[in-house]
């Protein structure tokens, strides 16, 4: 019996189309005031807003690579690109005074919408509000004037050298001391210069930051949204200048709270998705990415005595780089003998760089365009984040596509996460030899790749598209995105059928238990693939029987009959003379299989009542089956109880007899998802925690969707990506039980029991939720019938199973190159059976180091990211001769992570889980 669930049967979508690509556009501030300007609105709400310099937005051009020019859908054009509609086109007078009746976020997002955009996303907040929180929270005694009057005003942002260490960190009044400091790094005593009334000027603007952390509020003047109407189709953007992981302990709380002021006020106008600036990806900072967590925990989380500021419904998404800025700054320093994005290690928080600079840097920005970068920054960044925020489901990621891809396997984690934006920046675009933007191929194929996740992708800076995107204008990006849309393959069969149940947790069918309903059967009928597959192995096995003889076949468990339909099938190929018996204990399903015979069949098929496993074996051996068919089989192989019942199959057929399946094979391999975990322990009414031991202890069949496989082959074993855990095999011969009772049975079952063990090599850092499960059936001779994720070995398009899922209660860490031990077994009691696992983590620890292994990574053009790729890796293979950013924690390059047959080793164990489901007391499959 198949193993997708009955639920099925009322999806709606399984010829409905995927959703069309939602896409967003960053509207800059002063964009905003520009539209409002030229429609003839009031002045300007602010200035330019300013980006955080990590995040590399001031990044300029990307050079031409001529490996992406052939994929432009617009590389046909030729003339001058006709004006694309801009945010401050000259519009007819009818919508001119349409407009003028709109504010100005609602004029953008009209303009924007005429465009093919589906929404904007809006800084919350404007420059003015940046002001005031950078007097209140960075002022200094000593950068005010006396009263007598000073010549010079050092502004509030300057940076003091502490002594130790030489850290630069921002002045700070919110804690006690810092604003100690001299410029030159030694503490005093402030003795900051009264005024003639008594109040110094530092005190007073003490006394209203005191206020304004007490009770923090906005003023008109600081917001870009005001009123509630105004947030329909806007998607809102925290303040870039927030640094919740600043080395300053005054800096960040002054930011929590500023960040705490703005989502308080998006939850009043109604906004439910606000995006957040990132962590900082200097090193520097990584001990204080616990605060960043700690505060985003607190927005989210309600405390005893008030209600958290993004409320119980907004969800957070952070702005995440999807590879180290920071690293390729450091590796455009050593290429260039400069820094090439002129920033520095300690940005601080309102810094932020000049014109000149950022005019310095368009040649290192070039050579930035020939890298891939190979560190895990991000995704190591991600995990402790969501660690510390308990997994939460209002937590999402705005993928952050402006620094250079990582390498495939990186890439392919992303799957596992709830990526829910592509942020992609304009001049993470490449310029073709037309001078139209493309992505590379290695994005191309990324992108495809998460459309399956349906995300919003934010197209940013296309108002400024950088100078080598000569052709095209500001629309150029969206018209690309749409192409990339209409030519990714479209869903496969399984997606279609099942479109709307991906990553929905389902319990396995108990069919022995069960009687099965027949909305049920119907759906399991539906699958063409499965019952070819049948009907060629029933079609190959009469032909290796004599033609003048003829063939008894039993369908054990026939349902409503579709077996028997093949097998009929089958022998008018094979032009073979055959009798079926089709035998079902479903009460209900027999009617219909009466009613079948009756209509359909006629004397060429019998119908039986009874259960395989206890009816009478007929005495006569020229009534015994030849052939014995069976559709018991489950998403594990024989989590369904096939084994049990093709036992007592086994007794009819003829010693020389033939079952269909003759075996199926169980596999296993380790899996991350972050999804399926939540759903686990949240959608269990998990107050209990009974209910979240039994939820994170039964297997359920899944549809994945957002998962990622966590093994690879290789390591120290060469260890396969995806591992058989045992086989059952069923013919006449194959049942050794030690004793049968007087029915011909086996006395026990616990030649049925199963055991396995797997080491699995991990490449890459990752999160372990749980256990992927598989089978592959050898119905007869070559015809397999298999859910293996290999495409090469599963078989296409089948829809009647979905993979088995086996929780961890507690998601399980594993470091790069770690070796994770399964454990599984197949237990069985009189009454039933069930399965208990377990998992060990590892780290092998050379004796030996081969030292030709160990060799650095080259940084010029004759480095291929391709020269030693595997054919996975090509799925997201990018230019040829493309050098790669070697990851700053892996000095030796990602060489290292393969060790060599030399590094044979005694293995460190530095995790492991609990036992799941002893004895069965959470789930089992009834006898």
């Amino acid at each position: 019996m198949a193993a997708v669930e009955a639920t099925l049967q009322s999806n709606g979508h399984a010829d409905g189309a995927r959703p069309p690509l939602s896409v967003a556009l960053h509207v800059p501030t002063s964009a905003v005031d520009q539209v409002n300007s030229v429609q003839g609105g009031s002045a300007p709400l602010s200035g330019n807003p300013n980006r955080r310099s990590h995040i590399q937005q001031n990044v300029q051009a990307l050079p031409t690579l001529p490996e992406a020019s052939h994929a432009n859908a617009l590389n046909t054009a030729t003339g001058p690109a006709p004006a694309a509609l801009g945010l401050t086109v000259d519009l007819d007078p009818t919508t001119s005074a349409a407009l003028n009746g709109l504010s100005p976020a609602q004029k953008t997002l009209t303009l924007s919408r005429s465009q093919g955009y589906d929404a904007i996303i809006l800084e919350l907040a404007n420059e003015r509000w940046k002001d005031r929180w950078e007097r209140l929270c960075l002022a200094n005694p000593a950068d005010l004037p006396s009263a007598s009057g000073s010549s010079a005003t050092p502004s509030p942002l300057t940076a003091v050298q502490m002594s130790s260490g030489g850290a630069m960190l921002a002045r700070s009044s919110s804690r006690q001391g810092l604003n100690s400091f001299t410029p030159g790094g030694v503490r005093q005593s402030p003795s900051p210069a009264v005024s003639s009334a008594g109040q110094s000027p530092f005190g007073s603007i003490a006394r209203e930051a005191e206020e304004w952390r007490k009770a923090p509020a906005f003023k008109r003047s600081e917001v870009n949204l005001t009123k509630l109407e105004e947030t329909e189709g806007v998607i809102a953007l925290a303040s870039q200048w927030i640094e919740l992981d600043s080395p300053d302990e005054g800096v960040r709380l002054d930011c929590e709270l500023a960040l705490r002021q703005e989502l308080a006020y998006a939850s009043y106008l109604g906004i439910s998705n606000v995006v957040i600036p990132p962590p900082s990806s200097d090193p520097a900072r990584k001990p204080f990415l616990a605060d960043y967590a700690r505060a985003i925990n607190s927005c989210l989380a309600s405390g005893s005595a008030e209600t958290a500021p993004a409320g119980s419904w907004m969800t957070l998404t952070i702005q995440l780089p999807v590879s180290s800025p920071y690293q390729l700054n450091k590796i455009l320093q050593r290429q260039n003998g400069k820094n090439g994005f002129g920033l520095t290690a300690s940005t601080t928080a309102g810094s932020n760089a000049s014109a000149s600079s950022q005019a310095s840097h368009a040649s290192a920005t070039s050579s930035a365009a020939l890298l891939r970068a190979e560190d895990d920054w991000a995704w190591e960044t991600w995990e402790q984040i969501r660690q510390l925020c308990a997994y939460t489901t209002r937590l999402q990621i705005a993928l952050d596509l402006g620094s250079p891809l990582p390498g495939p396997s990186i890439l392919a984690r992303w799957m596992a996460e709830p990526v829910s934006m592509l942020w992609v920046p304009s001049v993470s675009y490449l310029a073709n030899a037309k001078g139209f933007p493309v992505l590379s191929k290695a994005s191309q194929s990324f992108f495809r790749t998460m459309f399956k996740k349906n995300p919003t992708v934010v197209l940013s800076g296309v108002q400024s598209p950088p100078p080598t995107h000569s052709r095209g204008g500001p629309l150029a990006y969206l018209q690309y995105l749409r192409h990339l849309e209409k030519a990714a393959p479209p869903d496969g069969a399984v997606d279609s059928f099942a479109r709307g149940y991906t990553d929905w947790l389902q319990a396995p069918l108990q069919p022995l238990m069960d009687n099965l309903e027949g909305t049920t059967y119907e759906v399991f009928e539906r699958d063409p693939v499965k019952y070819a597959l049948y009907e060629e192995a029933v079609y190959k096995a009469l032909l290796d029987r004599p033609a003048s003889a003829s063939t008894l076949i039993w369908v054990c468990g026939a349902g409503r009959g579709p077996l028997v339909d093949r097998c009929l099938n089958a022998a008018d190929r094979a032009g073979r003379s055959v009798k079926l018996v089709a035998l079902e204990k479903n009460p209900n399903a027999l009617v219909t299989l009466q009613e079948r015979q009756a209509l359909e069949w006629g004397d060429q098929v019998r119908v039986q009542y009874g259960d395989m496993r206890r009816h009478a074996v007929p005495p006569s051996m020229a009534d015994r089956p030849d052939i014995v068919v069976s559709e018991l089989l489950g998403s594990f192989g024989d989590n369904e109880l096939s084994p049990e019942c093709l036992d007592g199959a086994m007794r009819f057929l003829k010693p020389n007899g033939i079952s269909i399946p003759s075996s199926y094979t169980a596999f296993l391999s380790p899996l991350s998802s972050a999804k399926l975990h939540t759903e686990v322990l949240n959608g269990s009414n998990a107050a209990l925690a009974s209910a979240v031991q039994k939820a994170a202890e039964t297997p359920y069949v899944v549809l994945f969707q957002n998962v990622a496989l966590l093994a690879a082959r290789g390591g120290r074993l060469n260890s396969e990506q995806v591992q058989e855990s045992w086989t059952f095999e069923h013919r006449p011969s194959a049942v050794t039980p030690l004793v049968y009772d007087e029915q011909g049975l086996p006395a026990s079952n616990g030649h049925n029991i199963r055991s396995a063990k797997h080491t699995f090599h991990i490449p890459q850092a990752g999160t372990c939720h749980g256990l992927a499960g598989y089978f592959e059936a050898h119905l007869y001779d070559n015809v397999v019938l298999s859910i293996h994720p290999d495409p090469v070995r599963g078989s296409k398009d089948m829809l009647s199973w979905f993979p088995i899922f086996f929780p961890f209660r507690e998601p399980l860490y594993l470091p790069a190159n770690a070796e994770l031990d399964v454990h599984m077994w197949r237990m069985t009691a009189s009454d039933r059976v069930w399965y208990e696992w377990s998992a060990e983590v590892f780290l092998p620890i050379p004796t030996a180091v081969d030292a030709a292994k160990q060799r650095p990574v080259s940084l010029d053009a004759s480095s291929s990211i391709g020269s030693t790729s595997t054919a996975a890796d090509q799925h997201f293979a990018n230019a040829p001769n493309t050098p790669r950013i070697p990851s700053l924690s892996l000095p030796n390059g990602p060489d290292a992570l393969q060790p060599s047959p030399m590094q044979t080793s005694t293995r460190a164990k530095i995790n492991m889980t609990r036992l799941h489901n002893p004895g069965g007391r959470s789930s089992w499959i009834g006898l």
